[in-house]
């Protein structure tokens, strides 16, 4: 009897034996705590810990690194997925620490989660910045503490050798724009002159488009996630805040923002178990984020 081939000519034996090199380039893997996964088998939950540690690894004498969200996290998300794919599990516990990184990065590991679940509770036991806000925006519901913040979500990029928002060129294009409402450009003070012949149309464009990418980004995650006013939300993350580092609270999380945010109070053990989740990971030395995970029944 021939064994039965698959679209790909192969047998499901032949592809099961074809290795995952992938995987090796993340880290993540299976949570062996007790602990971890008597709540994973109590819930009836998937759990999964997205932590980004706090120690710096020297990678030269003088080169430190930490980790910030990029492709080995999703080959490390997408190493979850295939895994949650093998059970019925529709439900998830995600734990997430991370001071961001990647735009694209945080995008795909956000829409992939939200893709394979039909209910995600995001705790954040300390901080869920930048592309770490948009991860825990795949929750439906997100848990916070009184140590707990999110951050905006306008974009960063490189000018002039530091790091500035793109929601700083928006603000002062709508600043100088007030300037020249009453006045020429010949009439205006020196100075005033002075800067807003230094913007560059180019860079404006590229404002204009970025800004635009990231509100549609936020806006889709959100609406995927249940947010009936989710383009108002992901406008206000992404152009409404003073700063990038603005720490947005549970009570702004919930009351200016509208996001769905429940008091770690409501169900203290479980709390109590992510902090020790996190604890567990917080201190590890790795350039890349600590992905751990329990599935039930697999």
């Amino acid at each position: 009897m021939c064994a039965k081939q698959t679209s790909s000519g192969k047998s499901p034996q032949e592809q099961k034996d074809i290795p995952e090199l992938l995987t090796k380039l993340s880290n993540a893997e299976v949570e062996s705590d007790a602990r971890i996964i008597e709540l994973a088998k109590n819930k009836g939950v998937a759990l999964i810990a997205f932590i980004m540690p706090y120690v710096s690894v020297r990678v030269s004498p003088i080169q430190e690194v930490t980790a910030s969200i990029s492709l080995p996290d999703e080959f490390g998300i997408e190493t979850v997925i295939n895994e949650i794919k093998k059970s019925k599990i529709k439900k998830a516990y995600l734990l997430v620490n991370s001071l961001g990184g990647g735009m694209a990065s945080s995008y795909k590991i956000s829409r992939a989660l939200r893709s394979c679940f039909e209910d995600i509770t995001v705790f954040i036991p300390h901080i869920a910045a930048s592309g770490g806000t948009l991860i825990a925006l795949s929750g439906n519901k997100i848990v916070m503490g009184p140590m707990s913040h999110i951050s905006p979500l306008d974009v960063q990029i490189n000018y002039k050798g530091t790091s500035i928002s793109m929601a700083t060129l928006q603000r002062f294009f709508t600043r100088a724009s007030v300037w020249f409402e009453k006045m020429t450009p010949d009439e205006a003070p020196y100075p005033q002159k002075a800067l807003t012949d230094k913007l560059d149309p180019f860079i404006m464009e590229e404002w204009s488009g970025t800004m635009g990418m990231a509100t549609s980004y936020v806006g889709e995650i959100l609406k995927m996630s249940g947010n009936k006013n989710y383009e108002d939300i992901a406008r206000q993350l992404v152009t409404g805040f003073p700063s990038h580092s603005f720490v947005i609270t549970p009570d702004e999380a919930k009351d200016t923002l509208g996001l769905n945010i429940e008091d770690s109070s409501e169900d203290p053990e479980v709390w109590q178990i992510m902090r020790y989740w996190l604890g567990k990971y917080l201190l590890e030395e790795s350039t890349i984020h600590c992905i751990r995970y329990f599935i039930p029944g697999n």
